[in-house]
């Protein structure tokens, strides 16, 4: 490695503490959970994440075309937006966490980073008093409703910013500590070089992903992107794409994918201002790519969003 690759190398890793560092972590529920066959949810597609820890008997997860059997002493990780499947055949006994991971800009780092989806507790020294200390430190967030078919989001998140208040800078200090040592679990021996590209492209595109932040309700064209961003559009695109992953166009549906899960869950606004807030003005095509993202479609989504 010469001294321009140390350099470039030093350059990602401070970038990415800088990243790391501008993490806001909100716990939305979490809880000591025991269940039998009534776990058992098709297309599950959240915007927020959750972390399991299995303590006994056994379950299922599938997400991204492999199937997961749920173990005892493991660790697993649905990423927000992620679709999964969930089952349970017999009964199973687990810690669950539900959070957002946001980044200023108020992308959730989870829907960005690729990451292990499975962590063996014991080999990495995590144990059940670290999530015995997360329900001490929150108090009431477990869930308050199981039923699939109740839409509970929009409470969930307005009591776990009530219930956020009367924390001591302690409180939410260790809160946080701990989030982020579950988290660290599924970063071991993941793809270094794509996250360090990740991290390339959100330093290098800061302001091309504020723009886009900004105007998700009105048309984004490759050639506004690229000029904001100083390049020839097609250098640009293609960059973009290697840097972050996927093309700046998929960059953008998918932001207005994840815009419009949030405003279905946490309003009653009809799907036709929905779509136009996320700068669909053909609610037949948003209806589409939404369900080719999510597996299900914006009213289905909203009347069966399953937290679990």
């Amino acid at each position: 490695m010469d001294i321009s690759q140390v350099l470039g190398y030093f350059v990602i890793m401070i970038e990415l503490k800088k990243l790391l560092d501008r993490i806001d972590i909100t716990i939305l529920n979490t809880e000591l959970y025991s269940v039998g066959t009534l776990w058992n949810y098709k297309n599950v597609n959240s915007p927020y994440s959750r972390i399991y820890c299995m303590i006994c008997g056994c379950a299922q997860l599938t997400m991204h075309n492999k199937k997961y059997d749920l173990t005892p002493g493991f660790l697993y990780l649905v990423p927000c937006f992620t679709t999964v499947n969930m089952s349970c055949s017999e009964w199973f006994q687990q810690y669950y966490i539900h959070f957002t991971s946001r980044l200023q800009t108020g992308i959730d780092v989870l829907s960005i980073l690729k990451c292990n989806f499975q962590a063996n507790a014991k080999e990495i020294g995590i144990d059940k008093k670290i999530f015995d200390k997360l329900l001490e430190l929150n108090p009431e967030k477990e869930l308050f409703e199981y039923d699939a078919n109740k839409p509970i989001y929009k409470r969930v998140t307005e009591r776990a910013f009530e219930l956020d208040k009367s924390k001591s800078v302690s409180d939410i200090l260790e809160c946080n500590a701990l989030i982020r040592l579950l988290l660290s679990a599924f970063f071991k021996d993941c793809d270094q070089s794509q996250i360090s590209h990740t991290i390339n492209g959100l330093t290098r595109f800061q302001n091309v992903i504020e723009y886009i932040r900004q105007n998700l309700d009105s048309p984004i064209a490759l050639q506004e992107l690229a000029d904001i961003a100083g390049l020839n559009p097609t250098y640009f695109s293609n960059l973009f794409s290697k840097l972050m992953g996927i093309s700046p166009i998929q960059y953008v549906n998918r932001r207005r994918i994840e815009k419009a899960q949030s405003l279905l869950l946490s309003s009653n606004e009809p799907l036709e201002s929905i779509a136009m807030q996320v700068g669909f003005e053909d609610v037949f095509y948003f209806s589409r790519l939404f369900k080719k993202t999510t597996k299900v479609s914006p009213s289905v989504y909203r009347k069966q969003h399953i937290l679990s």
